[in-house]
């Protein structure tokens, strides 16, 4: 079955127009897949809940593809965690879990993740983490992988999916574009 939507949540300090986002959103148009990507609201300093009326205004549905980098990924878990909505897939990329914080004064933190609630809500799940990522460990690729009974997809050199080690900044991103299509790219 074909997902009738991808809806992609940036992460904290970031909108609709960084990195990769609009080559992914116009890759997956090309291919008759409507990408739904919100700017989200105070992304300087997030509020959980603010985020989550945001995926409520787009309704994911049972054919629905939720992607989240970074800390867009902790608010599709804890949509999914509170909603108990359907939808077809979960993909993250270098989203924290919820025991490794980068910021303990935000509300994303507020307690373990309900593994088994969010895994009866989606059929599949796939992490996306490189182990020299300077933002999130990849320890929490780890946690989430497990916790989902997720499918791990590593990288030795992406850092955060955003600015590489050489300064320049990931414009694409293949891979994901393979797992969202299901097309085949070289990995």
């Amino acid at each position: 079955m074909r997902q009738s939507k991808v809806i992609l949540l940036h992460g904290k300090d970031k909108d609709s127009s960084f990195i990769w986002y609009p080559w992914l959103k116009q890759e997956l148009a090309n291919k008759g897949i409507q990408c739904d990507i919100p700017d989200l609201p105070q992304a300087d300093n997030p509020k959980i809940n603010e985020w989550l009326s945001v995926i409520d205004s787009l309704k994911p549905d049972a054919d629905t593809t939720l992607v989240g980098h970074s800390r867009g990924g902790m608010a599709i878990l804890r949509w999914v965690e509170s909603r108990q909505q359907h939808v077809r897939r979960v993909i993250l990329v270098a989203a924290n879990s919820a025991t490794i914080t980068d910021d303990n004064t935000s509300d994303f933190y507020s307690g373990l993740y309900d593994f088994a609630t969010i895994r009866d809500c989606c059929d599949e799940f796939v992490v996306m983490h490189s182990k020299d990522d300077e933002w999130v460990p990849y320890a929490a690729g780890l946690e989430n992988t497990e916790g989902l009974n997720a499918r791990l997809i590593s990288f030795e050199n992406r850092a955060h999916f955003g600015k590489q080690a050489d300064g320049t900044m990931m414009t694409t991103f293949p891979e994901l574009l393979n797992e969202i299509s299901g097309s085949s790219v070289e990995r």
